[in-house]
């Protein structure tokens, strides 16, 4: 999938260059370092270690209970009429599948914990996109890439050309009129 992605763009560098009269203008971005320094991923970061050790403590107290749950029974095992043990070995093995579907539920691959990173994480690479966008515009850049990205084709580029820094200070002048207007109000 790499090698498709950068030889599309490699062609589609090629193509631009045989254009004698087009000048291709490319930056590059960080997003790494996006999400290290802005203050919105660092909150949206910390509500999720939240969750998360939320959700794991529930797990863990679910698990602690089926633990004693099995340490009862072995304890109490020879005691037990054949009818009971069955009873019981039955309970627990529908308590196992609970904690189970708990943790599929919290942690799966479309669990409340990736819905809620999908929730917190929308809105900040809306404004990250939304002053690119307007960066690109601004200067007349053709591509911005993501450097942190596998996928993005980017093996090497000038530092010149980078245009994290730049990103930064146009969210954070952002940041302060929404705060501005929000104080006003």
């Amino acid at each position: 999938m790499k090698r498709v992605v950068f030889s599309a763009v490699l062609l589609a560098f090629m193509s631009l260059s045989n254009v004698a009269s087009a000048e291709v203008k490319i930056g590059y971005i960080d997003s790494e370092v996006l999400k290290e320094r802005l203050p919105e991923f660092r909150e949206a970061q910390r509500k999720l270690d939240q969750l998360r050790q939320d959700y794991e403590n529930q797990a863990k107290d679910r698990e602690a209970k089926l633990m004693k749950l099995q340490d009862d029974f072995r304890k109490q095992e020879l005691l037990m009429s054949e009818a009971r043990k069955a009873e019981l070995q039955a309970d627990f093995e529908e308590k196992v599948r609970q904690l189970q579907a708990f943790t599929q539920e919290k942690f799966g691959p479309e669990g409340e914990l990736m819905r809620k990173n999908i929730e917190l994480s929308e809105p900040i690479f809306k404004k990250i996109n939304d002053a690119i966008k307007a960066l690109a515009d601004e200067d007349s850049y053709d591509y911005i890439f993501d450097a942190a990205a596998p996928s993005s084709g980017l093996v090497f580029a000038q530092e010149k050309y980078d245009l994290t820094e730049t990103v930064l200070e146009a969210l954070e002048k952002q940041r302060t009129e929404e705060d501005r207007k929000s104080t006003r109000l």
